[in-house]
């Protein structure tokens, strides 16, 4: 991340004001504005103008609005990163917050910092003998154990997110199991918090890791995952395959 990442970064959580010069239903060349986009006067961006921000969380035309910054859009193809504002108290995952701005950000390459962060997955099981055994992935970046999970795309729902990254990083394809859903929450920094949504999965077979960033994998019964996982992951885990 670079000093001007960096920057922006320190504004999530912060209280902003904007100045709208694109409010909804602006046209902007070919590009027609369906969410209100302003500046931050006084604020300086990394093109040397006041930095712009997108505001969520209101559908009419605005003139200014005062709300708090819950995600910066780093974009690595240009010189100038964007704020996303909204309402005290309302917040957007970085799903939602790229399906918001697509219609502008299409055209550069971006990643979505944002203080909401929602991930999908599944876990994987597979009956063997008395027990049935979940699959666990060790994570090349953190170092850790978990569950196939990812961030949450454009317009994607929370299966479609969760059965995209299984096979993305095992190679397997399941039915989720109906009502067999689970949600854990926790903070991940001062400002940030991320939740993860899981399904329950039954595979068959071995996995053929894909994913550059998954080093190994690990069959483990239900008593041992207390050894890899958060407390509240593992226990989410056994509380899904109590529902089969």
């Amino acid at each position: 991340m670079d000093w001007r990442s960096r920057s922006t970064r320190k504004l999530l959580g912060k209280v902003v004001t904007v100045q709208v010069d694109r409010p909804v239903g602006y046209l902007h060349g070919d590009i027609l504005y369906p969410i209100n986009y302003g500046f931050v006067p006084g604020l300086m961006g990394g093109d040397g103008e006041e930095q712009d921000a997108y505001i969520l969380g209101v559908d009419t035309p605005l003139s200014d609005f005062t709300g708090r910054v819950i995600a910066v859009i780093r974009r690595h193809n240009d010189c100038e990163d964007k704020l996303v504002v909204a309402p005290e108290g309302l917040s957007f995952h970085q799903g939602q917050i790229a399906e918001a701005v697509h219609f502008q950000e299409q055209y550069f390459i971006s990643t979505i910092d944002s203080i909401f962060q929602k991930s999908c997955g599944v876990v994987p099981f597979r009956r063997a003998g008395v027990e049935p055994e979940f699959l666990l992935l060790f994570q090349r970046g953190s170092g850790t154990w978990s569950f196939p999970k990812g961030h949450m795309e454009a317009g994607e729902t929370e299966e479609r997110t969760a059965l995209r990254e299984l096979f993305e990083e095992t190679g397997f394809r399941t039915r989720l199991i109906p009502s067999a859903r689970a949600a854990t929450e926790y903070r991940i920094s001062s400002v940030a918090r991320k939740q993860v949504v899981f399904f329950l999965g039954e595979v068959h077979g071995e996995p053929k890791l894909q994913a550059k960033e998954i080093r190994s994998c690990r069959w483990v019964k239900p008593g041992e995952l207390g050894q890899y996982l958060l407390p509240q992951v593992a226990d989410a885990a056994k509380a899904l395959l109590a529902r089969i």
